[in-house]
């Protein structure tokens, strides 16, 4: 492999290829991947932008089709399937009854996480059909959810801070209020000898996606505490079902990853929590999810965005409310691969402040930070970036 790499770098730009089935949906079963799109002969290329000559990265895109293009012939190209209800009784059909106002389609993405609980509940609990949306779920990885969003093909979901990046790079997505602050973990085998992240120096932490939210989370945090993210520890990704299993056999020294993952190994295998964004500063303070919506959705319907905004805000609402029923619908429904008692902890702990206002300044936070540890350009300008990545579809929640 000559154009491509496959390298740990913080939001980077590289050429990179993957092969999603033993990777970012190894957790999946074959008939999960199948019903995903996701074939044993999938290969998945992430063009990159390093070349700056134009002969070179002409070349570099040939290259890149013409794989493509083998692939597709090698999976036979014919086969569809990346709409994944989350479970079999098919909960994201929203039902529509006579003589009402005819709903709105709308098809929402999500990857699997206890702090998607919005979604779940913004279904189960009737806040997307208030609002007149009749939701298609989905099924997703980041990767996948970028060029499904951009596309038009994905109308929401509940994203994170890692969505600057993209934006930045050209991708039309819109952030629209702020959810909750609190459901990513650092942690490491109780016996590893790391207690803080001064600790980390030198050793190998895994992360569940390369330039996600948890790995700028710590990026921020290992700055602060000294060190350089980028030269002092290095990054290797797995399914975040499967790294508890690489800390156990050494291949990393830790991990940071969205809950329920790393919550699991605190309970079943005694590791210990080093930096948590719903305990420790700067990060509890603001937001960790937020809702987020297609550029495309945004220019065209209006009147839509902000339903599908005040739908996940009230449902978010909700949840701070109503942790145990919350919990319930995940596990019960199939929504998370946790058990209730799991899931209830956790969302019991996060900070549920759904707001907009206070999104945009957290939003304004996350493009500094990224800024300076080298994420985002240098010569970004904060405040036009902050200008299109996010979409005022409504005021205000609550007065925030």
């Amino acid at each position: 492999m000559k154009l491509f790499s496959l390298l740990a770098n913080v939001a980077d730009a590289k050429s990179l290829v993957i092969h999603p089935a033993s990777t970012t949906h190894a957790q999946l079963t074959p008939q999960e991947q199948a019903d995903a799109g996701v074939t044993p002969d999938l290969i998945r290329l992430s063009i990159g932008i390093e070349m700056k000559n134009v002969y070179a990265r002409k070349q570099l895109w040939l290259s890149s089709v013409a794989v493509l293009t083998a692939v597709a012939l090698l999976s036979g190209c014919g086969k569809s399937g990346d709409k994944n209800a989350a479970s079999g009784e098919s909960p994201s059909k929203s039902e529509e009854t006579g003589g009402e106002k005819p709903l709105k389609k709308i098809t929402f993405a999500y990857a699997g996480g206890t702090c998607e609980a919005p979604i779940y509940t913004a279904i189960e609990k009737g806040f997307f059909k208030e609002e007149g949306l009749d939701v298609e779920l989905v099924q997703q990885d980041f990767e996948t959810l970028k060029s499904g969003i951009a596309s038009g093909k994905v109308d929401g979901t509940v994203g994170n801070f890692a969505w600057f990046k993209p934006i930045e790079q050209g991708l039309d997505v819109k952030l629209t209020g702020g959810l909750h602050a609190g459901c990513i973990q650092l942690v490491t085998p109780g016996d590893s000898g790391i207690t803080d992240l001064k600790g980390l120096k030198g050793k190998t932490i895994g992360v569940d996606v390369i330039g996600g939210g948890p790995q700028i989370t710590l990026s921020i945090a290992l700055k602060q505490s000294g060190l350089d993210p980028q030269k002092d520890v290095q990054w290797r990704a797995y399914p975040s079902q499967q790294l508890s299993t690489a800390a156990d056999k050494g291949e990393i020294q830790a991990f940071i990853v969205w809950d329920p993952a790393a919550q699991q190994a605190i309970d079943e295998k005694n590791y210990v929590r080093l930096l948590s964004n719903g305990h420790d500063e700067p990060f509890k303070s603001g937001y960790c999810c937020y809702s987020v919506i297609s550029g495309k959705l945004a220019k065209e319907d209006p009147e839509k965005a902000a339903a599908i905004t005040r739908a996940l805000l009230k449902a978010a609402d909700w949840v701070g409310r109503n942790a145990h029923e919350t919990a319930e619908i995940e596990t019960n429904k199939k929504y998370v691969p946790a058990e209730v008692a799991t899931n209830e902890a956790l969302l019991a702990d996060y900070h549920w402040k759904p707001g907009v206002k206070t999104a945009q300044e957290s939003a304004k936070f996350f493009i500094k930070y990224q800024k300076e540890l080298g994420i985002l350009d240098s010569s970004t300008d904060e405040t036009d970036l902050y200008n299109r990545a996010f979409f005022e579809a409504i005021p205000d929640f609550n007065g925030r």
